[in-house]
């Protein structure tokens, strides 16, 4: 989720809130079914760090408070947090001001780039501390910020057979983003650029088939009667997709968010995918030590010392719970020895960080089988998970899509599988 101001920050938050409502250039927080114009959005592509390097082009302007600052002559701003928790900053190595809560960096002229170690932004750059962490932000059109996204999620270099679906995760992308700029705008960004919420990939060579599609859908949104809704997707379902409230702690049904059969041409739509089906192995050894590892995280409750390193093994993987889809809500893990032992019990998507690959990624999805092998005391031997599908399974599963599109569906009967009783909107 993104950060919200704390009342813990005290003074703090309120310097930092007046910093960014001014340095922010962001969309309104509208009420109305469509907007005036292309709203911007803001990316968080670095948070909670203490140091940060941008080399900046010719003609970059500093605004703070109020006031403006050419950059001209200078090739890199570094930023640091003071004991005071405010920024400090160095321009080529030489300590130039400190700014208290946020600032931007941006080109009047509207060119140039930024760059961190890694990565090349364009647009504006927001700068902001809470006083004991910096945050990067890049602040971009959303149409912009949908030509990194798209790519990044559904995959570059698409075919034109397969354009309708490419249409369609446009249409999906912009939904969820939207969603979230339409938030309450008390918070430093709109959404993270990686997958807690879409990835916001570099910037590289126009994709003429992603490009076709944001031009075509422009503005297009799902929506009920009129209101944007909320709007999810994966990679391969498996064969069928799940209803919403059971993979999200906390989420409520959604009629357009229900789940079901995806099936085309009389078998599964996403059979084409690499994940359509796949198995996991593992020692017993490999799966304590994926266990003790990964397992506090996937359950709040659990600290590392309640998962002991000596002499507690695990005895058993049971699966007590499965969706209307198959796949496992609920799981109970046996650790112990002979004489004690205690279950741990993870739910929903949570299994998927609990459980894990062998290579320590998450699990493809919840959608398995378990099969254990023991030796002759009974002691665990060998895990199998047999399974399909890859993600959460919500929304609209993107290898179904493109085998959809490589079969001659529209972009609006694809959305109308997977957002069942979504119509489509032009927002701006």
């Amino acid at each position: 989720m993104p950060f919200f101001l704390s009342p813990a920050t005290g003074v703090r938050s309120a310097t930092l809130l007046a910093a960014v409502l001014l340095l922010a250039a962001c969309a309104p927080m509208a009420q109305r079914a469509t907007l005036d114009r292309e709203p911007s959005i803001r990316v968080c592509v670095a948070d909670r760090i203490s140091t940060l390097t941008v080399t900046i082009d010719s003609g970059a302007v500093l605004q703070s408070s109020g006031q403006r600052f050419s950059l001209d002559g200078h090739r890199e701003l570094q930023c640091a947090l003071n004991a005071a928790g405010d920024i400090a900053i160095s321009m080529d190595g030489k300590p130039a001001r400190v700014v208290s809560g946020a600032f931007r960096c941006f080109y009047p002229k509207g060119t140039g780039s930024f760059r961190t170690e890694t990565r090349s932004y364009s647009d504006t750059m927001l700068i902001a501390s809470d006083g004991e962490h910096l945050y990067l932000i890049n602040i971009l059109p959303l149409e912009r910020y949908l030509e990194q996204v798209v790519p990044s999620e559904i995959g570059k270099n698409r075919t034109r057979e397969e354009l309708e679906a490419v249409k369609a995760q446009a249409v999906i992308a912009r939904s969820y983003a939207l969603g979230k700029i339409r938030q309450p705008s008390l918070r430093l960004f709109d959404v993270y650029a990686d997958t807690r919420d879409q990835v916001f990939g570099d910037r590289s060579a126009a994709d003429v088939v992603v490009n076709e599609a944001l031009r075509a859908t422009r503005g297009v949104v799902l929506a009920i009667d009129g209101r944007t809704v909320e709007a999810f997707f994966h990679s391969t379902c498996g064969g069928r997709t799940e209803a919403v409230e059971n993979v999200w702690k906390g989420s409520q049904p959604r009629p357009w968010l229900r789940g079901g059969a995806d099936v085309h041409a009389e078998q599964e739509a996403c059979r084409i995918s690499p994940s359509f089906r796949w198995t996991e192995e593992y020692t017993r050894e490999q799966m304590e030590t994926l266990l003790r590892t990964w397992l506090p995280s996937a359950d709040e409750a659990l600290a590392a010392a309640d998962i002991p390193d000596q002499q507690w093994f695990l005895l058993d993987i049971n699966v007590l719970r499965r969706s209307a889809s198959g796949r496992v809500t609920t799981v109970q893990i046996v650790m112990g020895n002979r004489l004690q032992q205690r279950s741990y019990y993870v739910h929903h998507d949570a299994i998927r960080r609990a459980l894990r690959r062998s290579d320590g990624a998450v699990l493809r999805s919840t959608l398995f089988d378990v099969d254990l092998e023991r030796d002759a005391s009974k002691w665990l031997t060998r895990i199998v998970l047999r399974g399909g599908g890859s993600g959460h399974g919500v929304g609209m599963c993107q290898w179904g899509a493109i085998a959809r599109a490589r079969h001659g569906e529209r972009m609006e009967e694809i959305l109308d599988v997977y957002f069942p009783e979504c119509g489509l909107v032009s927002m701006y």
